[in-house]
């Protein structure tokens, strides 16, 4: 055979759209529609059409960035949001022309590709943004009351020794907090949570000869994880600390060593108080103020 029957013979009049440019596709595609005159017609509507997307996206985007540079003022300066506009219209000037003749969607692909950098990070914040709403939810519905007990150091960057430890070896306070918690010889949930964390390490190690372990060692770090999460929950329940299983699964997924860590630095002697909280705000503002009354007339 020498190849011809590769080729199918096809009218004048049929384009092959996917053997065009990207930027050639759509003009190609409206040129079908009518003669000459009306496919010039709709291009120009629809260069109009991309300038005003373009344009009010640009508006919409420097109003938002103009706000939270101005503390969240529904009205900001106007000068100030010229002033953004010009910085990001400049900015997108930039990487056009240094793209170059050669290569002139490098800058693009790169742009494409930064918000994905930069909203994966994002994304685990806004875990905790809606974690948050959820619990003023239940705070201003009295479901969960105001003042309660919360563990005593901060999730996130604490200076716990046990933090610095558990960012190569977290068996060794977690198994310790699980003798504290369910009782027994630590050693003997270190050796378990030690051979999870060994498991995780082996396959990473994998990775190296085949990238199809990178998938196995990030299922057995979330596994690792969602073990320690289930140890949070049962320190909560037995210091008294609210929370829920939601919380404690991406501390301890996505800030292992400082879940850990903030673990560790619980004193465990302290007996678990009973939630005498009211329920309701007003009740729990009315308490707080006898409170405030009695603590000033002990003064």
């Amino acid at each position: 055979e020498d190849g011809n029957d590769l080729w199918q013979p096809v009218p004048d009049s049929v384009t092959r759209l996917y053997n065009l440019a990207t930027e050639d596709v759509l003009f190609e595609h409206l040129q079908t529609y009518g003669g000459k005159g009306w496919s010039t017609f709709t291009s120009v509507v629809t260069l109009i059409c991309i300038i005003l997307y373009f344009v009010t996206s640009s508006d919409s985007a420097s109003f938002v960035v103009d706000m939270m540079a101005a503390n969240g003022t529904p009205n900001p300066p106007v000068l100030q949001k010229i002033f953004w506009a010009v910085t990001e219209g400049a900015a997108a000037a930039v990487l056009m022309l240094v793209a170059g003749d050669d290569s002139p969607q490098a800058a693009l692909k790169a742009v494409q590709a930064l918000p994905i950098v930069l909203g994966l990070p994002y994304t685990f914040h806004l875990f905790y943004c809606c974690q948050s709403l959820l619990i003023v939810c239940k705070e201003e519905d009295g479901e969960m009351p105001i003042v309660r007990k919360n563990f005593t150091n901060f999730l996130l960057f604490n200076l716990e020794p046990m933090s610095f430890v558990a960012f190569l070896a977290p068996f060794i306070p977690a198994g310790a907090v699980a003798g504290k918690t369910w009782g027994g010889s630590p050693v003997l949930y270190q050796v378990g949570f030690g051979f999870f964390w060994l498991f995780f390490i082996v396959l990473c190690f994998l990775t190296l000869s085949d990238v199809a372990f990178s998938s196995m060692a990030l299922a057995a770090y979330f596994l690792f994880g969602s073990a320690v999460a289930l140890l949070r929950g049962q320190v909560r329940e037995k210091l008294g600390i609210t929370g829920d299983l939601v919380s404690d699964l991406v501390a301890c997924n996505f800030w292992l060593p400082f879940a850990v860590g903030q673990m560790a630095g619980e004193d465990f002697t302290i007996p678990k108080l009973a939630d005498e909280t009211p329920s309701t705000p007003e009740v729990q503002e009315e308490t707080l103020k006898v409170s405030d009354e009695c603590k000033t007339v002990d003064i």
